[in-house]
């Protein structure tokens, strides 16, 4: 997508809040990588302009929390917890099985369906290993759920 339908895209997201200000922000940052399956850096320079929120300052929550990105990612991401209690309960192993059922982490399929990643705590702690497959927890999540997941994408 050119860098104008990113700017146009952004500035629909942003016309549909009912506020414009620096609270909207992660909000904002949450539809825009929904739309693009990043944060382009024209989607950040857009908010600026639009929002008054540096590009810096977006970024910087862009690369605070692990469900945004400034890389593109799949359609879908499976997000594999890897804080200490899933790491304790496999976590790797469920991070192995992805990277040999989907491929290298934080990269999509050729077909750009899906790709993976570690992140932080999911929240699912009392389920660990834990996983999202997008918006779908996959909690305790299995070496086989991870497989099926990347299904024909091997």
């Amino acid at each position: 997508m050119d860098e104008d339908s990113i700017r146009a895209r952004v500035r629909e997201v942003i016309a549909a809040r009912p506020e414009k200000g620096r609270t909207q922000l992660l909000e904002v940052l949450h539809e825009v990588q929904a739309a693009f399956q990043s944060v382009p850096r024209a989607a950040a320079e857009e908010i600026e302009r639009e929002m008054g929120v540096p590009v810096t300052d977006t970024y910087g929550v862009v690369t605070f929390y692990d469900l945004l990105t400034e890389k593109p990612t799949g359609r879908t991401v499976l997000r594999i917890c890897e804080d200490v209690t899933c790491h304790l309960h496999g976590a790797e192993a469920l991070a192995a099985a992805a990277q040999q059922a989907i491929g290298p982490e934080g990269q999509p399929t050729a077909d750009g369906a899906l790709s993976w990643t570690r992140c932080a705590c999911l929240g699912l702690c009392d389920k660990a290993p834990a996983a999202h497959l997008g918006e779908e927890p996959l909690a305790p999540c299995t070496t086989a759920a991870v497989a099926k997941a990347g299904g024909s994408h091997v």
